[in-house]
């Protein structure tokens, strides 16, 4: 999609440490949460792989790799270009089923946005 004013709110989040709600369409797939600065995605990815490491110990080869990969893969991020847009998911709407992410902080690529509006949806159980 590339959409200018989705690029610039993302890139607004970024540089004044926002967020805006927003629902978002990805592959299909209803996305609800807040966009969000790369910094708020970068210390929660820090912190996914933190908390993989106190579950386990510290000789675990699969999470020291994902530590180094995950270290490498931050220290090389440029400065936003419009290329991701990065949002604290509160909920996945698949079809009838929503699943609450309670706001992990997801990355999405840019062109993969179908669609958006500002705002979140909620759903409720058993309303029709």
């Amino acid at each position: 999609m590339n959409d200018p004013s989705l690029e610039a709110l993302s890139r607004a989040a970024t540089e004044e440490n926002a967020a805006c709600p927003v629902t978002l369409v990805v592959s299909g797939t209803l996305v609800t949460g807040h966009i969000v600065a790369q910094d708020a995605f970068e210390a929660d990815t820090t912190h996914m792989v933190e908390t993989a490491m106190e579950q386990t110990d510290d000789t675990n080869e699969a999470v020291q790799a994902m530590r180094r990969m995950i270290s490498t893969m931050l220290d090389e991020v440029a400065e936003p270009d419009g290329t991701f847009v990065h949002v604290s998911v509160q909920e996945v709407m698949t079809g009838a089923e929503s699943i609450d992410l309670g706001g992990s902080v997801f990355r999405f690529r840019a062109d993969e946005v179908q669609g958006y509006t500002i705002g979140t949806v909620e759903t409720h159980e058993g309303e029709q």
